[in-house]
């Protein structure tokens, strides 16, 4: 199992915050990372408004769901495909009154199957029944409503997804089917 998450500069700058919305802030953001990646529907959606909207710009193919029953089937398609268990290995926290800004890179577990490529960045071929690191850079604005809650996600993907390269049996456990978990 990992250690330490890729989020812990969140953790951080939580523990470092003195001004109460602040960190009321980053918290409602911190517990919206950790239930996405349990795939806590409840607990997620707890932590947005009633109509959330999410954006996505850039080097995607996206625009992101908007209302309540197009952010939870997102989740839902998210969760099905493994998708939610991610690590997000932030390397940036902004945060102010109304706004948490976090920047950092996306690491999944993906089959080579999904992947579209026939080789990694490093040049090694794609296996079809492999699992693969798979990653991006990406800015998330996260807007705080006057009650706590976020009311959605700005996306912005600098790239599309980067194949870094093949992962060894139980390698990264936390990425991807829990099935990974056990060589």
């Amino acid at each position: 199992m990992m250690s330490t998450p890729g989020w812990q500069p969140l953790l951080d700058r939580i523990a470092a915050e003195s001004d109460p919305i602040r960190r009321r802030n980053l918290e409602v953001v911190a517990r919206h990372v950790v239930e996405e990646v349990a795939g806590n529907m409840p607990a997620l959606m707890a932590t947005l408004v009633p109509e959330p909207e999410y954006v996505v710009w850039g080097a995607s193919d996206s625009v992101g769901p908007s209302g309540y029953d197009e952010v939870v089937d997102w989740y839902r398609r998210l969760q099905a495909a493994d998708r939610n268990r991610l690590d997000y290995v932030i390397h940036r926290v902004v945060v102010d009154e109304k706004c948490v800004v976090t920047e950092g890179d996306f690491h999944y577990a993906i089959l080579g199957s999904e992947l579209g490529v026939t080789e990694t960045e490093a040049g090694e071929p794609v296996s079809p029944d492999e699992f693969y690191l798979v990653g991006h850079r990406t800015t998330v604005l996260w807007p705080i409503d006057d009650a706590g809650l976020i009311e959605g996600e700005h996306i912005y993907a600098g790239e599309r997804h980067r194949v870094f390269r093949r992962l060894a049996p139980g390698e990264l456990p936390h990425l991807g089917p829990p099935s990974r978990a056990t060589p």
